[in-house]
């Protein structure tokens, strides 16, 4: 892991090392102020992983405008993608010929051989991936369109691919040795088919997008425990699929929709019952999605082997 900090630096001397930062870490860069920010403090800071021949950056800094241009290009003619997932903040592509602009979740690319224009309006927090160009063109079908084109997680890939992007950049440092060669080819898969990919890119990377969808399928869940109508068809509408597909990814996996779910909730119940001791059962049940108790105490004592009022006893006396 590398890390870049201008905190660590006077005042007036941070943004001059940002320039230097942005051109380390990336690929050489003309950063700018606005004309009304051009002194003082400029607190900005870069993380950076390796996962394989990709490189994870997390990038926090203030509203600034960073160019690339043909002097730049000329610098440093390295052949890379750089596809930024927008955490917080607005940015401005200008490449191409198009311009777009990107929010909070969600994401463009800019190809490093050519000239580009940055806008961040904001103050801003990005999750970049450095994506070597050989392993993503011949992937796209129309690469020369597919830059500074935003990608939305209001659309199902979309979320699909940025839920798996903010995982591998959240834990990217914890991954098995192992898992980092098909991981960071998950990556470069997933954002070919958001961003078009040729017919045999889609025919041929199904697996990584199978598993992209069962990640965020899996989140989605976590996040809607406490809604009483989740359901296989609510999910499955949600992501645009079939409540047969559904129900094949999970049987995939070993376990049913149901069964993930079911589990889910009593683990949560059961938490709630170890720390709230104050709260009845039935509002623990009823606040994690059970609408019937008999079901809710029979499941209960499956799993744990004890009735819910017997659990939270034996909890107390541990």
């Amino acid at each position: 892991m590398k890390v870049w900090n201008t905190e660590e630096l006077p005042d007036h001397e941070q943004f001059v090392y940002w320039r230097e930062v942005l051109c380390e870490a990336f690929v050489t860069l003309r950063p700018e102020r606005p004309r009304d920010h051009n002194r003082g403090r400029f607190p900005s800071r870069v993380t950076a992983h390796p996962l394989s021949t990709i490189n994870v950056t997390t990038v926090q800094s203030k509203a600034h405008r960073v160019i690339r241009d043909e002097a730049e290009i000329r610098r440093s003619p390295q052949e890379v993608y750089f596809l930024n997932l927008q955490l917080s903040g607005r940015c401005r592509y200008e490449t191409e010929g198009r311009e777009t602009i990107v929010g909070p979740n969600q994401f463009a690319i800019v190809d490093s051989t050519r000239p580009y224009f940055l806008d961040f309006m904001d103050d801003w927090n990005v999750f970049s991936f450095r994506i070597p160009r050989h392993m993503l063109r011949p992937l796209l079908q129309t690469p020369d369109c597919s830059t500074g084109i935003c990608v939305s997680g209001d659309q199902a890939l979309g979320e699909i691919t940025i839920g798996f992007l903010k995982s591998i950049a959240m834990r990217v440092a914890e991954l098995p040795s192992e898992a980092i060669e098909p991981l960071a080819a998950d990556v470069v898969n997933l954002a070919a088919l958001s961003l078009g990919a040729t017919e045999a890119t889609r025919i041929g990377q199904r697996q990584s997008a199978q598993r992209a969808l069962n990640a965020a399928i899996v989140k989605f869940v976590e996040t809607n425990l406490a809604d009483a109508g989740l359901s296989a068809s609510s999910v499955a509408a949600h992501f645009g699929i079939s409540v047969r597909y559904l129900h094949r990814i999970f049987e995939e996996k070993g376990r049913s929709f149901g069964q993930v779910v079911l589990e889910r909730r009593l683990l949560r119940c059961a938490g709630d019952l170890d720390i709230s001791a104050q709260s009845r059962i039935s509002d623990v049940a009823f606040r994690w999605g059970f609408n019937d108790i008999s079901h809710f105490n029979r499941s209960f004592r499956q799993r744990f082997g004890a009735s819910p009022r017997a659990y939270r006893l034996r909890q107390r006396q541990e």
